[in-house]
């Protein structure tokens, strides 16, 4: 198994993909499949498993059932072999084991853990969560201003391990844990009022906070959906990158908690305002984003709806990529080229023959990035 990779080298996409695959086998009803993948579980080394595992606690698009699965089994790793496997981690490794395990005393044994565990009574006593959310969606707001991030292109720490991602997977689990019913009356006005606050990290905070909780309000959310993603799309031209990233964000998680209704329902707008942010040069992050929204959407779009777009859609994306791999070769940043790339392979791959007669467009650029990679490869060795 590819989560088997040497200790120290980053994860690829598909490494972490496998592994994904492998926490779901283990929750999988048959015994075959459970016997094979703790097998294959146990053969994995201490640090890949921590790397691997820590990534799947804090990626909210694994889902919900997966995540459980991969804290029970991060929580087992660290109780039964500490210090065998902690003094051995790399510094960030053991880094992000302390936030985690500061996370769990901060939050998760409040009222996070107590919605998990203690579901029943909570629902008997609504007024403990509803004091608990206003503080949750505060800590939301917990955002520094930083007139770099635009044109980063590496992800920052604080993009994983600050205040507002703690609270905000805190929602997500307080919204799976106690339900729709419970959930959305609650925070709906909160997030109404965020919106419309004239402080761009209210409208961040607003915005994610509404992703936060689709998976767990989906079916309470079904009958505004329509309203929420109008209002939505309209933070895509918001004055502030950041919330523009944010709405982008949110496109993609609801794309995932409402497949594939949201792509049979959507396709016409949210495609067609992905791309137009996608072509906003000047903000790389901005870009990346966008890009990274429109592959989720991507994955569960019917192949006979996103064929209607494609035209369109090859036309916008190879404009981009020619540009992205400009500024490749003069700048050497790549953070948005990367996610233009996989892209243009998701709309390959859901269309599949379709996109034949678009092949020879993007393979000459597609090929020069490879040969920079190589170039640069060399240089570095």
């Amino acid at each position: 198994m590819a989560a088997t990779a040497s200790a120290g080298v980053p994860a690829t996409v598909s490494e972490k993909q496998e592994f994904y695959q492998l926490l779901k086998n283990l929750i999988n009803p048959s015994c075959m499949v459970r016997r094979q993948a703790e097998e294959i579980y146990e053969n994995i080394p201490g640090l890949c498993k921590t790397t691997f595992l820590l990534d799947a606690v804090r990626n909210r698009r694994a889902g919900y059932e997966v995540r459980q699965m991969a804290a029970a089994l991060l929580r087992r790793l660290l109780s039964s072999g500490f210090e065998e496997v902690y003094p051995n981690l790399p510094a960030d490794v053991q880094r992000d084991v302390k936030i985690e395990l500061i996370l769990a005393v901060k939050l998760e044994t409040h009222a996070m853990t107590l919605s998990e565990t203690a579901t029943p009574m909570l629902k008997k006593h609504t007024n403990i969560i509803a004091q608990a959310v206003p503080h949750i969606l505060a800590m939301m707001v917990d955002l520094q201003d930083d007139e770099d991030w635009v044109n980063a292109d590496e992800m920052e720490e604080d993009d994983f391990d600050s205040n507002a991602v703690a609270a905000e997977s805190a929602l997500d689990r307080l919204a799976c844990g106690l339900g729709g019913k419970v959930v959305l009356p609650m925070t709906k006005e909160h997030i109404m009022q965020m919106l419309q606050s004239p402080d761009w990290k209210y409208r961040h905070a607003g915005l994610m906070a509404l992703s936060a909780i689709g998976e767990g309000c989906h079916q309470q959310m079904e009958s505004i959906l329509d309203e929420t993603v109008n209002s939505v799309l309209l933070f895509l031209q918001d004055p502030h990158p950041r919330v523009r990233a944010a709405a982008c964000t949110t496109l993609g998680q609801m794309a995932t908690d409402f497949a594939p209704n949201f792509q049979k329902k959507f396709h016409e707008t949210v495609i067609a305002a992905l791309l137009r942010t996608m072509e906003n040069q000047g903000n790389q992050r901005v870009q990346s984003h966008a890009a990274s929204a429109l592959i989720i959407f991507i994955e569960d779009c019917p192949k006979s709806l996103l064929v209607l777009y494609v035209d369109s859609m090859v036309k916008n994306l190879h404009s981009i990529l020619v540009i992205k791999l400009q500024e490749l070769i003069r700048n050497g940043t790549k953070l948005a080229l990367e996610q233009l790339v996989t892209t243009i392979a998701s709309v390959a791959d859901t269309i599949e023959e379709k996109f034949i007669p678009y092949y020879d467009i993007f393979m000459p650029s597609l090929k020069h990035i490879q040969l920079n990679k190589r170039k640069s490869s060399s240089y570095r060795a």
